[in-house]
């Protein structure tokens, strides 16, 4: 239905599509006033010890790489549940950062679900690459460049919110001129645009694009995350806070790229591959 000219689209498709955008917008706006998304299975402090949410995240994916490592380094020798485990993590810590971020990790979600339910099907294979495998041999890649529901469609849109995740992360450990952008308008133009919009039809581009002019500037952004949604921190945070958490997005960028050419990786090296759009 999105692929048609909006021209031709009847009355009751316009209707269908119009229902769809509010649903989607619902779910941006379902917030409580500290910015944090509101889901059963958070718990309201994402630190655990760590000293922000972002340390906690560059430890829990730099950890999955050494995993990899000591497996012999090949793309995809990682168990999936530290996968499963690591997205969560990652997934939460974005949450903190802003209302629409609540679509991002809607996307999360269903890419987590999506990858646990083809592990699951498949008997739990040991590896990521041994579960790409599988299910390339069982034919989900139909054609070239599309692929059927499968944990290996999932993993190249998660690769694509990680590479947002990522876009968001660099802005925010720019402590130069470069770390004052605009940023609902730099997620939007150069973020969004490049790693996300090109496979986005038209529902969904045009829900992103109006979700993102929720995002808060750079300096709130980090605000949130120096607190992480712990209840435990009382007022605002330190200078001296801010700048530790910046350094820990910098450790950050590095990680999340590495750990993004890693899952490019695993499906290159297995053949599977989607640039269908939605």
């Amino acid at each position: 239905l999105l692929h048609r000219p909006l021209g031709r689209l009847v009355r009751y498709e316009v209707v269908i599509l119009i229902s769809a955008a509010i649903g989607l917008w619902r779910a941006v706006v379902a917030w409580d006033r500290s910015g944090v998304l509101v889901e059963d299975d958070l718990e309201k402090d994402n630190t655990d010890g760590y000293s922000t949410v972002v340390q906690k995240v560059e430890a829990t994916w730099s950890s999955l790489l050494d995993r990899q490592a000591l497996r012999g380094g090949n793309p995809g020798d990682i168990p999936v549940d530290v996968l499963l485990h690591a997205m969560h993590v990652q997934s939460r810590a974005s949450g903190v950062i802003g209302s629409f971020m609540v679509l991002v990790c809607k996307c999360d979600q269903a890419n987590m679900r999506a990858i646990r339910s083809a592990w699951e099907a498949h008997g739990r294979p040991r590896t990521l690459r041994e579960l790409a495998l599988r299910e390339r041999d069982e034919g989900v890649q139909l054609s070239p460049g599309k692929l059927k529901e499968s944990a290996a469609l999932a993993l190249v849109w998660a690769t694509r919110m990680l590479g947002f995740w990522l876009g968001i992360l660099r802005v925010l450990a720019d402590a130069g001129p470069g770390g004052k952008v605009n940023m609902a308008h730099h997620a939007t133009e150069v973020i969004y645009a490049h790693w996300v919009e090109p496979f986005h039809g038209f529902l969904l581009r045009s829900t992103f694009r109006a979700g993102l002019r929720a995002l808060p500037s750079r300096d709130d952004m980090l605000r949130r995350l120096a607190v992480g949604g712990s209840t435990q921190k009382k007022g605002p945070p330190t200078e001296q806070e801010i700048a530790a958490l910046v350094n820990d997005c910098k450790r950050c960028v590095d990680t999340t790229t590495r750990v993004i050419a890693t899952l490019r990786a695993t499906l290159e090296a297995t053949g599977l591959d989607d640039n269908q759009k939605v």
